[in-house]
């Protein structure tokens, strides 16, 4: 007789399952901060408010962590993988930023975010141009 059979349904739930579980339900959250924003900025006729400032920051920081729990969950060579969660990484930074007043940490996290974004993509497109394929 198969042990699993006895092991509820729920503790058989493998961790590539959970991140990729955890990746929709922050995807969906990210689409409803997203929405949230787009519907304040049309009811204050593009005012900054406080709402568009913190749907906008949960926007990038929530977009951040689904792409981040997805690239855990798939299996991919750890170059990829590593490009991908940096790439994660800085919405993350860039969403937390927006939270945080002027200062050595906000400036900080927002030079974090610029270099993530520059390596990320040089490492991106230096991969290509080595290819040497006109796709």
């Amino acid at each position: 007789m198969n042990r699993n059979n006895f092991i509820p349904r729920w503790q058989r739930i493998d961790m590539t399952t959970l991140f990729r579980w955890l990746s929709g339900i922050l995807f969906v959250s990210a689409i409803l901060a997203m929405v949230t924003l787009l519907i304040a900025d049309i009811l204050s006729a593009l005012t900054p408010t406080a709402v568009h400032r913190c749907a906008g920051a949960l926007a990038f920081m929530l977009i951040g962590s689904s792409y981040v729990a997805l690239q855990i969950s798939l299996r991919r060579p750890r170059s990829e993988k590593l490009k991908a969660i940096l790439l994660g990484i800085a919405f993350l930074f860039w969403g937390s930023g927006q939270f945080l007043p002027p200062s050595a940490l906000a400036t900080a996290m927002d030079s974090a975010v610029v270099v993530i974004f520059v390596v990320d993509l040089s490492l991106i497109i230096i991969e290509h141009l080595k290819r040497n394929q006109y796709e």
